[in-house]
């Protein structure tokens, strides 16, 4: 019988004796495999996930951006990107109109749903199905519907499109009705979200959860007399041919509109400048930092454990590598054997890992299909991802393996056939116990003895222990971590007037307009306070930070933040900031600060500019985006006298779903 046969029969018939200890450690092999390979591969599905959904939907190149309050002719933007020197580098362009809304889904949701929301008005076109869905609206930041159908018209009345996230959330499903702003109704034919609504960022930028702010996508025409804006639009959004130079193709949008809609505040954006991109890839990459830890830890445990329980098993057999010696056969025909076993159990382990990992991959599709809020979702197995983790895998048996072979073929032939209890002589670090008093007779020390007579196995035993309990313990911390900093937004919130609504007006209105004194009057308001809300931008030498500055009322306001450092502003020009925005910037009390902000130049017309100023103070809250201003810094953003925010304090006996019924009607 040839070499080979001869091994293979032999390594056949260990394996029908030994199968179950095989499998067993196969399986805890390929569990660490599999799941390590699933969670190495996280951010490669999610950046695919991100970048197969951006690019099907076409999302714009450039934007044309209107500073806030600011509006163009229908028409007039699109004409003007037609007549910019790079004009061919231009593949698509489509204006739209975003404007602020209330929404009403009372009706559709079964409950009181009454929230702030976004109305953005759209060039229609036909739908058509990529890779399984549905895609409408205009031909740059295309829509993709989930459920229903596209802009087709209902019964004679305006269809829009809602934001899945917010349907869900609200118990929202197709078909529905729904009120916006004006008492207009909406029939929702569809649910869908276009590349910069996958994330929800709500007024001013500040990040909102799905269910407190929805976003509806109607027709253009029907967008502009739902915002009563007949014939206005504030936005475009253009597609630039590959290749095309869109820093060049900016400065020339940013000079031509100008000169054609003089007046019209605005700023050119790119891709990159969209913040749910941004959170979309910056997750996708941090938060594979912590899956890789989990990862390590994962296939270190499983590796500690596999390496441990093989170890015992071929030193258990060095009894017979000591025979074999003893009978004058050669070291390297006695390492074949139990080198088999460990082959054995490293191609179980990698055959066992795919199948795991099929598994943590299908499990990981539906997490992150579900979590995800993508209309295209890429988790395609990754070999590569998977082979490495195979190949560490398949190295541990042997390893494993060939160490204790290793050493029992070191030994004289009579140790190892004396290898056993009877034979034990105190060996690792056992006789360190003779010099330290341990209470017990021999009984009670039993256990201690036998922890250092193998240090080695002790060790790997707690390795395998540690990587596991490591994973719980991260995950526990990470959550409590992440649980604290919300209840301190919330705490520092909720210090003053906890049941207090914040409103959103649908534009800059007069602080003494007659609906606003309404309000102060009814009966769901004890009391009320009105102020400004801007997104802004704080730039300092260690970089910027986009905040939302808040005016503080001069009197009685229903709440005010409080001054960790510092003092609360009074002049109009000190700002207060968030103690993690002023570390981030390198700023302290007294210092100076550019703010970047929105300033009125007319009845629809903002413009960019920075301002110089002090920073009179820093605020607890744990969030870096609050920053706040006195009453006086109206002036500085041209809104002297005008309000688009409005605090309100219902009495104790009245519930917030009266208060926004109220507010509603």
């Amino acid at each position: 019988m040839s070499g080979a046969r001869f091994w293979a029969r032999w390594s056949y018939r260990d394996l029908r004796g030994r199968w179950p200890l095989i499998l067993a450690i196969g399986l805890l092999l390929a569990g660490g495999v599999g799941l390590a390979a699933g969670l190495a591969s996280m951010r490669d599905w999610r950046i695919a996930s991100n970048d197969e959904s951006f690019s099907r939907l076409n999302v714009h190149d450039l934007r044309v951006e209107a500073e806030q309050g600011s509006y163009a002719p229908t028409g007039s933007l699109a004409r003007a990107a037609a007549r910019i020197p790079d004009a061919d580098s231009i593949v698509a362009a489509s204006e739209r109109l975003i404007a602020p809304t209330q929404i009403d889904a009372s009706a559709a949701s079964g409950g009181t749903v009454i929230t702030p929301g976004q109305v953005i008005g759209v060039e229609t076109g036909p739908s058509r199905t990529v890779a399984g869905v549905t895609v409408t609206g205009p031909p740059v930041d295309s829509i993709a519907v989930a459920d229903g159908h596209g802009l087709r018209p209902v019964s004679g009345r305006p269809a829009g499109i809602l934001d899945p996230q917010y349907a869900e959330e609200n118990g929202i499903g197709v078909p529905a009705r729904i009120t916006i702003a004006g008492g207009k109704e909406i029939d929702v034919a569809g649910l869908g979200n276009s590349p910069e609504t996958f994330i929800v960022i709500g007024p001013g930028g500040s990040f909102s959860s799905e269910a407190d702010f929805g976003t509806v996508f109607l027709p253009l025409a029907e967008a502009q007399r739902a915002a009563g804006l007949p014939g206005r639009v504030n936005d475009l959004a253009i597609e630039l041919a590959p290749g095309a130079d869109a820093d060049r193709v900016a400065a020339e949008l940013r000079a031509r509109i100008a000169r054609d809609v003089p007046g019209f505040g605005m700023e050119v954006t790119d891709t990159a400048d969209i913040d749910g991109r941004r959170i979309l890839y910056d997750d996708a990459e941090n938060d594979q930092q912590l899956f890789d830890v989990f990862a390590f830890l994962i296939l270190a445990g499983a590796a500690f454990g596999a390496f441990n329980l093989i170890s015992r098993t071929i030193e258990s057999q060095r009894r017979e590598i000591g025979i074999g010696m003893a009978l004058g056969v050669e070291p390297g025909r006695l390492a074949i054997r139990p080198l088999l076993m460990g082959l054995q159990i490293a191609v179980a382990g990698v055959l066992l890992g795919v199948l795991v990992g099929l598994a943590v991959n299908d499990w990981l599709r539906g997490l992150l299909t579900d979590q995800l809020p993508l209309p295209f979702v890429d988790t395609d197995l990754r070999w590569g991802r998977f082979a490495t983790r195979s190949a560490i895998g398949f190295a541990i048996p042997l390893l494993a393996a060939a160490w204790p072979v290793w050493r029992g073929l070191r030994i004289r032939p009579i140790e190892a056939i004396e290898a056993g209890f009877r034979s034990a002589r105190g060996g690792g670090l056992a006789p360190l116990l003779a010099r330290v008093p341990i209470p017990g007779r021999s009984l009670a020390q039993m256990p201690a003895r036998n922890v250092l007579r193998a240090p080695r196995r002790t060790l790997l035993t707690v390795l395998a222990s540690a990587a596991v309990i490591s994973v719980a313990v991260s995950m526990s911390g990470m959550l409590d971590s992440f649980r604290a900093t919300v209840d301190a937004n919330t705490a520092e919130q909720e210090r003053v007037a906890p049941d207090r609504l914040s409103v959103t007006l649908a534009g800059f209105v007069p602080a003494d307009a007659p609906p606003l004194r309404r309000l102060a009057a009814s009966p769901p308001a004890a009391a009320t306070d009105s102020r400004l809300t801007l997104p802004a931008t704080l730039r300092s030498e260690d970089g910027e930070i986009d905040v939302v500055v808040d005016t503080i009322p001069s009197r009685h306001p229903v709440w005010t933040p409080r001054a960790s450092s510092g003092a609360l502003p009074t002049g109009p020009r000190e700002i207060l900031i968030a103690e993690s925005a002023a570390d981030d910037l390198g700023l302290e009390a007294g210092d100076d600060v550019t703010l970047v902000h929105p300033v009125r130049t007319g009845p629809d017309r903002f413009l960019t500019r920075e301002t110089e100023v002090v920073v009179s103070g820093t605020h607890p809250d744990p969030f870096r985006f609050p920053a706040y201003m006195s009453s006086a810094a109206a002036r500085t953003f041209g809104l002297g006298g005008r309000v688009n925010a409005v605090d309100v304090v219902p009495p104790p006996a009245v519930g917030a779903d009266a208060v926004k019924e109220a507010l509603v009607t």
